[in-house]
């Protein structure tokens, strides 16, 4: 079936929060050398350095049917709504992250206190303070401050804190790493960080977005706090191997 693009972006705009990844993946982002996608008009499935999925359960069911048996698949930003399909699919698929993401209208933003970016010069030490670093996420890191907008609280010269976003769409950017340093914590800077980075957002025209784990009650919190509204269906990242 030959790739038509605009068909398949109306197919994921149908629900633009939960298929947030997976356009971003296809229409923003390399998918490598050993990239593949499958595609319909009800359903789409792309095999990158994850497994992204949306659409109709009966056409998803054929795609999944083509994996490779025996393999480890890492599955990325999938609705918790596929999961009795992919448990057909999948030995003991184990549910890494359960999250809800959440977006802020324009509308709902109050404002607050303009901060500086982060520069190039403070990726490394960022990369060393977050929780998913490995092999390769200094340079991550490096390429999203030059990307994308980012924000930052220095105390007596030093970086107390930041949050950076990860990756954008047309109409969407995803805001992640809000990260206070612990002699730092409990001055409000948390807060700060999050009012300017969504500021930011929102002056280049798009929806801000930020996907919460849910038993990060402190994010959800701060999040909701500022406007920030959640999505009715929940996404997970996972992993499980094809039966």
């Amino acid at each position: 079936m030959l790739l038509d693009l605009k068909e398949l972006a109306n197919l994921l705009a149908q629900d633009p929060i939960v298929t947030y990844k997976l356009r971003h993946q296809i229409f923003h982002s390399p998918w490598g050398k050993d990239g593949r996608l499958w595609h319909d008009r009800d359903a789409v499935m792309l095999l990158d350095y994850g497994l992204h999925m949306y659409g109709r359960e009966e056409v998803l069911d054929k795609f999944l049917s083509q994996l490779e048996t025996g393999r480890e698949y890492h599955i990325f930003g999938v609705s918790t709504g596929l999961l009795p399909l992919l448990e057909q699919h999948f030995d003991s698929i184990q549910r890494e992250e359960n999250c809800t993401a959440y977006t802020m209208s324009p509308e709902d933003f109050q404002g607050g206190e303009r901060l500086p970016s982060l520069s190039i010069d403070d990726a490394e030490f960022v990369d060393e303070h977050w929780t998913y670093k490995h092999e390769g996420s200094a340079e991550f890191f490096k390429e999203i401050i030059r990307s994308y907008p980012s924000s930052v609280i220095r105390i007596d010269g030093q970086l107390a804190g930041w949050s950076v976003c990860y990756d954008a769409t047309d109409d969407m950017v995803n805001l992640g790493s809000l990260r206070v340093l612990d002699q730092y914590k409990r001055r409000g800077l948390g807060h700060k960080l999050a009012v300017d980075l969504v500021q930011k957002v929102l002056e280049l025209g798009k929806t801000p977005m930020v996907h919460i784990v849910d038993n990060n009650i402190a994010s959800k919190t701060l999040s909701l706090g500022i406007g920030f509204k959640p999505h009715s269906e929940k996404i997970f990242w996972g992993k499980g191997k094809k039966k």
